[in-house]
This record gives C-alpha cells, sequence and structure tokens, in this order.
C-alpha cells in the first residue's frame, strides 16, 4: 500500500505543478482588465489554496478513517448548514453559491462531494444486505441526501446538482445496486429536468446552455463559450502554441477555471493534453487499486467514489471544452482555478491515503 501512495503523491504533485503553469498562463491577462489586478493574483491564490489543502490533507492522513462512520451525522448537519448559510451571503450575479467572510470565501457544495461519499460508504456498510432492492439499493439513500441536492439546486448550481446524483447513483451501483434500479431513477431524473425546461423552472442562462447543446448536436453549430474553445484546442494543433502564446484566452470566458483545459491545449497542444490526461488516467488507476484490496466496505466504496469523482470532473471539464457536454461549472481537478475545490479534493484524498496506510501489505 505505501507503494500505491508513493504513486498518487507523485501524480498528484505533477498535475498540480502543471496546473500552476497553465493556471499563471490563463490568467495573467487579467491584470488588463479592471480592476486591473497584479498578473500573479490567481496564481498566487491557487497556491495559497494549495498550501490550505495540503494542511487539510495533512489532518485527514493522521485522522483515523473509522471515526468518519460515526461522525456521518454530525457531518450531514454540517454540510446541511453550510448550504443553508450561502443564502445568507452577498449573491454573485444572481447565484448564491459561496459563504463569504471578508475577503476570504468558499464554496460549500464542493466539500458537500466529499461529504456525500463519506456518507454513501457508511450507508452501504449498514445496509449491504439491502442493496439489491429498490428501496435500499437506490431510494432510501437518494431520500435521504435530497436535501443537499435541493439546496444546491436553488443556488442555482443545476450542474453541480446532476453530478452529485449522477454520483450517488454510480456509488450504489459499483456497491450492488441493480443496474435497473439506477436507469429507472435516471429516467425519472430526465423527465423532471424536462418538465422543469418546460415549465420554465429553470433560470434563463440554464436553460440556454441546454438548447446551446442541443443545437450543437443537431446542427453542429456551437455556443460562443464552446466555438472559442473548440477553435483554441485546434490552433494549439500538436506541440501548442507554447505556454503564453495562446490567443484565444483574450477572447474566452473563465478561461482559467471553467475553460482551462481549451487554453491548455491551445498553449500545449495535442501532445500536452495527452500527457495531462495519461497522468490522470494513472492518479485515478493507483487510486481504485488501493480500493481493490480492500475488504472493509466502508473503505472500499469511499475510495472507489472518490477515483469515481476525480474521473467524472475530468470527463465533464474537458467534454465542456470539446463541445460534447453542455457549459457548467466543473472544475478539472488540481489544475482550474478554485481554492474551495482544491481544498476538499486534497482533504477527500487524505482520507484515502489514511485508508491505504491502515492496511497490510
Amino acid at each position: 500500500m505505501q507503494k500505491s501512495v508513493a504513486k498518487i503523491l507523485i501524480f498528484l504533485s505533477v498535475i498540480t505543478v502543471i496546473g500552476l503553469i497553465a493556471l499563471y498562463s490563463a490568467s495573467y491577462i487579467a491584470a488588463y482588465k479592471y480592476p486591473f489586478p497584479p498578473p500573479d493574483y490567481y496564481f498566487k491564490r491557487q497556491i495559497s489554496a494549495i498550501i490550505v489543502g495540503a494542511v487539510l490533507m495533512l489532518f485527514t492522513v493522521l485522522f483515523n478513517y473509522k471515526k468518519h462512520e460515526s461522525y456521518t451525522g454530525i457531518y450531514y448537519l454540517i454540510t446541511i448548514f453550510l448550504l443553508m448559510a450561502v443564502f445568507f451571503s452577498h449573491g454573485v450575479m444572481g447565484s448564491h453559491r459561496w459563504i463569504s467572510i471578508g475577503s476570504f470565501s468558499f464554496q460549500s457544495s464542493e466539500f458537500a462531494k466529499i461529504f456525500v461519499l463519506i456518507y454513501l460508504a457508511s450507508y452501504v456498510q449498514r445496509e449491504e444486505d439491502d442493496i439489491r432492492t429498490l428501496v435500499g439499493g437506490i431510494l432510501e439513500p437518494l431520500l435521504k441526501l435530497s436535501p443537499i441536492y435541493l439546496l444546491v439546486f436553488f443556488e442555482p448550481d443545476l450542474s453541480t446538482t446532476i453530478f452529485l446524483i449522477v454520483l450517488t447513483l454510480t456509488v450504489l451501483y459499483i456497491s450492488g445496486a441493480r443496474l435497473f434500479h439506477v436507469f429507472v431513477v435516471l429516467g425519472l431524473g430526465a423527465l423532471t429536468l424536462f418538465g422543469a425546461y418546460s415549465s420554465g423552472l429553470l433560470h434563463s442562462y440554464q436553460k440556454d446552455r441546454l438548447t446551446s447543446f442541443l443545437t450543437f448536436l443537431t446542427t453542429g453549430h456551437a455556443s460562443y463559450q464552446s466555438s472559442m474553445a473548440l477553435s483554441a484546442i485546434s490552433n494549439g494543433g500538436l506541440v501548442g502554441t507554447g505556454p503564453g502564446g495562446g490567443i484565444y484566452k483574450f477572447y474566452m470566458p473563465v478561461q482559467f477555471s471553467d475553460f482551462i483545459f481549451a487554453t491548455f491545449g491551445e498553449e500545449f497542444g495535442l501532445l500536452g493534453i495527452s500527457i495531462l490526461l495519461f497522468l490522470y488516467y494513472l492518479l485515478v488507476r493507483e487510486i481504485i487499486h488501493v480500493a481493490l484490496k480492500l475488504d472493509d466496505m466502508f473503505a472500499k466504496v469511499y475510495i472507489t467514489g472518490y477515483g469515481f469523482l476525480i474521473a467524472f470532473q475530468i470527463l465533464l471539464n474537458a467534454g465542456v471544452s470539446l463541445g460534447i457536454l453542455p457549459v457548467t461549472g466543473v472544475t478539472l481537478p488540481f489544475v482550474s482555478y478554485g481554492g474551495s475545490s482544491i481544498v476538499s479534493l486534497m482533504g477527500g484524498l487524505g482520507v484515502v491515503i489514511n485508508i491505504a496506510y491502515s492496511q497490510k501489505d
């Protein structure tokens, strides 16, 4: 297990360094936009987030993972409280997704992702015998987690809501739930989304994103955001324009967060993208490799779920830049700008490492 931990930390370190290089190249241009922050403004904030994340990861590495199961109820209440607190914080463009304390702010839904994994691992550990039933395997955990889904939805954050539900169903399926039951819930979810779209329950920007995506699938005409991202990747060619040499980052929105994959693709080319994706593959593979060696159901479910959490975020962020998925705000793990994402993912990885160290080779 110690070899696996060493590999995980090596892959994480290399990806994080690549992320810092890509982030600085993508974000220094903000110095030309009002209110004209310093060129290294986002770079320094990302480093600060990585340091905080490393401290949290060290704490969770040293914290016995078996205690998380007994604290699930407390974690649930804390998660609900943090998700409710965003509605009393200052909104940004009509959204309430961040809790602001002075100059410091964090996005509680990012930490909710880690809690969902802990809750599901604890649930499967307790209800393993009923996981093949529709109620025990799907409906009960979805119902108990529904306050979290609803609070995130009303922030509003549709993409994270769907992400959390899909992550939940995936973890339940790999834990033994029947695939037919998963498809039933997905079908009902699709009908609910269609109903929300038709009835005007969704916000206008959410409807525009879905409409633009459907238009792209049927006609091939991409939205402005997707068009800029695809053009950036295409302009990168095989080896890219070089660090700092991209031009489309001057036109792309949130080019150092939601669309950092496209910015990276333009400056490092297909070769750079391939290397980054291969490093992600090695990281996720090593995490899953640890899970496969475990007998403890809580540990196995949590680590497998964490591996899928990373994999899904990679696929979503890259898929948006490639135009094959509707625009979302999902970050590219350990690369996109976003302190909450960095800190929560590193804290969650600390639990993985604690579990690995707790096992005998």
